[in-house]
């Protein structure tokens, strides 16, 4: 008799508190490099901007919430660079359904017209390091998200980070994400 998997829930939320025990941070400007090798600019905006600007922040520490995952490690790196307008900068429009030929798609509802979305699957991916009981994740976030988490950075007080997990199948999504200085897990 062959063996079955269990079957996996399609789409789960869970909602991590996580308390920072360890951070570390960089800030790097520099000239586009693009612009010296145009044979691999065609990428590059012509309103992009000339000097890059990018912050990167990792953050470690151990899950408190939910119980079943309490003692994980988690690490988590953000990247904030001004070169990510489009990624980062992403409008609900740019999102919305299109046919095939490239009209935006509505659905009826009560009378209206609603349009119909394709929206990402999340901010960034979730992965367990094989054989530790241990998560990474790594983000994109605007600037002034990597400044203002730079600034909790050196406030002094307890860090923590709320974070909302989605699991589509096997992948799990980074859906939202709180730093702040009060424990999720007592809110």
């Amino acid at each position: 008799m062959p063996l079955r998997r269990k079957r996996q829930p399609e789409d789960e939320h869970t909602h991590l508190a996580i308390k920072v025990d360890h951070c570390e941070a960089s800030v790097e400007t520099r000239i586009e490099p693009e612009i010296y090798q145009p044979q691999y600019a065609w990428d590059l905006d012509d309103d992009a901007p000339l000097y890059r600007i990018t912050t990167q922040l990792t953050l470690a520490g151990v899950a408190t919430y939910p119980e079943s995952r309490a003692g994980e490690a988690c690490e988590l790196t953000i990247y904030g660079s001004n070169s990510d307008r489009r990624r980062i900068g992403a409008t609900v429009k740019e999102v919305q359904a299109r046919d095939e030929h490239g009209s935006l798609k509505f659905r009826s509802y009560r009378g209206r017209q609603i349009p119909i979305y394709n929206p990402p699957s999340g901010m960034g991916l979730i992965e367990k390091v094989r054989g530790e009981p241990r998560w990474t994740a790594w983000l994109r976030v605007s600037p002034l998200f990597a400044s203002d988490a730079l600034a909790l950075v050196n406030s002094g007080r307890s860090l923590f980070l709320a974070m909302h997990e989605r699991r589509i199948k096997r992948a799990r999504w980074v859906q939202g994400l709180s730093f702040q200085t009060t424990d999720p897990a007592e809110e």
